[in-house]
């Protein structure tokens, strides 16, 4: 608590003697600005504040630690919103400062967006439905033929993201500080997914924004248009009892979704923090968002087969043609894989600063997920439901 009122001060002094800031938002620099703790991530922290003058809010984003692949973090990810404006469904962009005086690492700020953070502890009829078409209209945003765009394109995301891996863990490896058990159980995941890499995947299906980050928590969904959701939809969808955190009956879906137009399909709903977004495959996003490493990052949730199926299903009938389907259902079951593989060598990073043994920036939230991670069953369910592992 003490640290986030120091926080806090530093925001405040920040927005205070801001003057291209103000400038950028159109606020008057007699204006007092009070800014309120958000939320913190791994890389950024967040707070809200809001111009008293007309009630028009904004989020300050402050960089603690940027992204592996990109060094200026506040820039990347301010280019990336400003591809996305079209989409209607992501921050927009209004202010960077990446100069040596910003706070952190760099610091932006965007418009703030309202809704209900998607939860998969207690999942509400049409959340789900509204999250795949967020999901679908950011990808089908068109990306730039100019290559003066700054995001990065691999050659091959899915082979990229196992190289990613493997470095994660050879550095894991040289630290010195390691956990026999978690070795053992990446060395056979690094195997398991080795044999997925030869997936192929033609290059204009690898030609998408995709978020690749795609937690539950990310996503802002207004309460009306899950409520409309939930009654367009056909026998349940793939919505959730109330309360329950379990999916409902699958059901199957519409031939197309915009044959019964409704309010709640042109405002869905938001998805925000674009810290490591790239040029890639769809796949990756929805392998991701169903994952067990990433329900179980913000909750208790895991989703069936079946219901990760069901999923995957809605969101085809959201993206309705926008683009092709084609080698999505293989590389899916392979960015499953490498989704697990991502969040194993993850914690193998992370486990000099969990233990203490050298500093770094962890939340509360972590600490309190990483020996559950760690533990025999859930490693037994990952080598089983992801790697297909006896």
């Amino acid at each position: 608590m003490e640290e986030t009122s120091i926080e806090l001060v530093d925001a405040a002094r920040y927005l205070e003697g801001n003057a291209d800031l103000r400038h950028a938002l159109d606020i008057a620099r007699t204006t007092e600005l009070t800014p309120h703790y958000l939320g913190e991530g791994e890389h950024n922290r967040n707070f809200w504040f809001a111009d008293p003058t007309n009630g028009r809010r904004f989020v300050l984003r402050i960089n603690v630690e940027p992204q592996p692949f990109h060094k200026n973090q506040v820039a990347y990810e301010f280019a990336a919103l400003t591809l996305l404006e079209p989409c209607g469904r992501t921050p927009i962009p209004l202010y960077l400062d990446d100069s040596p005086q910003a706070p952190g690492k760099g610091a932006l700020v965007e418009t703030f967006c309202d809704g209900k953070q998607l939860n998969f502890d207690c999942l509400q009829p049409g959340e789900l439905r509204c999250a795949v078409q967020i999901l679908a209209d950011i990808h089908a945003v068109p990306v730039p033929q100019s290559p003066a765009h700054a995001l990065y394109r691999p050659a091959d995301p899915l082979r990229g993201l196992f190289d990613e891996c493997l470095a994660r863990f050879k550095n894991y490896r040289a630290s010195g500080i390691e956990d026999p058990k978690l070795t053992r159980w990446t060395e056979r995941f690094i195997a398991a997914a080795q044999n997925a890499l030869d997936t192929y995947c033609p290059p204009e299906e690898r030609n998408h924004i995709v978020n690749t980050e795609t937690l539950a928590a990310h996503f802002l969904i207004p309460e009306e248009s899950t409520k409309q959701a939930a009654q367009t939809a056909a026998s349940g969808g793939v919505s959730a009892t109330q309360g329950s955190g379990q999916a409902s009956p699958p059901a199957k879906p519409q031939n197309s979704p915009r044959a019964n137009t409704a309010d709640w399909r042109d405002n869905p709903g938001s998805f925000i923090d674009w810290e490591r977004p790239i040029i890639g495959e769809v796949a990756q996003d929805l392998a991701y968002f169903v994952a067990p490493t990433t329900t179980f990052w913000d909750s208790e949730f895991f989703f069936t087969a079946a219901q990760a199926e069901e999923v995957v299903e809605e969101y085809w009938c959201a993206v309705d043609g926008r683009f092709v389907r084609g080698s999505f259902d293989a590389r899916f079951r392979a960015f499953r894989m490498m989704t697990a593989l991502r969040s194993t060598t993850w914690f193998c990073k992370a486990l000099p600063v969990y233990l203490g043994m050298v500093e770094g920036h962890m939340t509360q939230r972590t600490r309190r997920k990483f020996p559950r991670y760690l533990s025999d069953s859930f490693m037994e369910m990952l080598a089983r439901d992801c790697f297909g592992l006896r």
